[in-house]
């Protein structure tokens, strides 16, 4: 049935082609003689179909010519709106670098902030111990005066007793009486003195104890502030260095401050040193030293985050640029087949400034095969970046680099096509995507 009617259609459309362009014959004389010329259908359709593309371009041409003003004008309002669009990103781009050098004196500002909070914290610590020193001495004066009064009550009951003795024969012993009462007066007077030190002594105990009482929660409240106020720093930090993907807890264990030298063999105290360290510690506040551990450890994982935040590079490599070229699977630009790129290309002028993306040590500085002119830079905790197709090379290996130091200048050399610059990230040998680590400096200046 599909056949039959798909036969239909040709027979048709073969009857109404033969029906417009039937065989022709044209007669003409020349000379004498009569002739003719035959025009074939098929010659009719050719001769047709000219006629018709030429008039068809003719009609193209001429409203090409009445529109081109207008594409034209249309395509320089894109370039405009393309040129602006180019300077809002520019004048962002600046606002972005002004913030970040804000955020870096606000983080020096913090840090030396935290030493002045560490040193008073030193301080306070030492007064701790002179109050606990001059506390004793004075707890030792009170049980001397104790024993003084004691001693006085003892000789005053054994006066009265000769008081009660010599009472008896009074009319003979008049002039040892009147001595004895003298001495009585004098040691009553010494008895009232030594209520009034002990007293005294008692008073100056209690406001000492007040205000050890006072300092221990001075302390303990600025621990707890410090320990506020920082742990919202560890958890940024956390959070922007889980956006580069690698392994936080390896990086915090690498970047961990070491312990200070110590050592030595175990000697046991005795029996009398262990009483007396037992009475200056009794009594003290255990959980205020449980906070002060728990700081110390908080305080810790704060500096080895900072250390490796420090190392992490995490802004681009120019200050203007266009990314031409993104990390993983892409066509490869001069053979045009599929290939894995192990890297971000910023494109941008010819010898734009190349700055290191953290602080570090040049360890490769030359020449290397596809990546032209080419340098590398540790910067410890396995971390490397390498910058390739400079024009020009500005540091040396071995040499320090610090962050945002310019090391090259923008170029094409090695396999490349154009002015931009080959940027790498390494962690143990294997390359990252960098696009990660400049995620996480976006993050730092929008919590900034």
């Amino acid at each position: 049935m599909e056949n039959t009617g798909s036969n239909g259609w040709r027979d048709r459309a073969v009857d109404i082609w033969e029906h417009l362009f039937p065989e022709r014959e044209f007669y003409y004389r020349s000379q004498g003689q009569v002739r003719y010329a035959s025009l074939g259908r098929i010659s009719q359709t050719f001769i047709a179909a000219s006629i018709l593309a030429f008039f068809g371009w003719v009609a193209f041409a001429s409203v090409f010519l009445i529109f081109k003003n207008e594409i034209i004008e249309s395509k320089d309002q894109t370039i405009a709106q393309m040129q602006n669009s180019y300077e809002d990103l520019s004048d962002r781009l600046d606002d972005t670098q002004e913030r970040f050098s804000a955020i870096a004196g606000e983080l020096e500002a913090k840090h030396k902030q935290l030493l002045d909070i560490v040193a008073h914290n030193a301080g306070l610590e030492r007064n701790l111990g002179n109050l606990s020193r001059e506390l004793k001495k004075v707890s030792s004066a009170r049980d001397k005066a104790l024993t003084k009064k004691r001693s006085l009550s003892q000789r005053l009951a054994k006066l009265e007793a000769d008081l009660k003795t010599t009472t008896s024969t009074k009319n003979g012993l008049s002039t040892a009486l009147d001595g004895a009462m003298s001495e009585v007066t004098d040691l009553k007077r010494q008895r009232d003195t030594t209520i009034l030190t002990r007293d005294a002594l008692s008073n100056h105990v209690d406001r000492l104890e007040l205000r050890l009482s006072d300092i221990k929660a001075s302390q303990q409240t600025l621990i707890t502030r410090l320990h506020e106020r920082t742990a919202l720093n560890v958890s940024e930090m956390e959070e922007m260095i889980k956006l580069t993907g690698l392994n936080l807890d390896k990086l915090v264990s690498k970047a961990a401050p070491a312990d200070t030298g110590k050592g030595g063999p175990f000697v046991k105290l005795d029996k009398s040193a262990r009483t007396l360290l037992t009475e200056q510690f009794d009594g003290m506040n255990v959980g205020f030293e449980n906070s002060v551990s728990a700081l110390e450890a908080h305080l810790g994982r704060w500096e080895a985050l900072q250390n490796v935040v420090q190392r992490l590079p995490m802004t681009a490599p120019a200050d203007s640029y266009y990314l031409s070229s993104g990390y993983g699977r892409r066509k490869d630009p001069i053979t045009k087949k599929w290939a894995s790129h192990n890297g971000l290309d910023f494109a941008g002028h010819f010898k734009t400034r190349i700055r290191s993306t953290a602080a570090g040590v040049v360890t490769f500085a030359g020449r290397n095969g596809p990546y032209g002119r080419m340098v590398e830079i540790s910067h410890g905790l396995g971390l490397k970046t390498r910058y390739g197709h400079l024009h020009r090379i500005l540091v040396k290996k071995g040499q320090r680099v610090e962050f945002r130091e310019k090391i090259g200048l923008m170029g094409s050399t090695g396999r490349s096509t154009g002015s931009h610059v080959h940027y790498e990230i390494i962690y143990r040998g294997k390359t990252k995507d960098p696009a990660k680590f400049l995620k996480a400096g976006r993050y730092v200046f929008k919590n900034g």
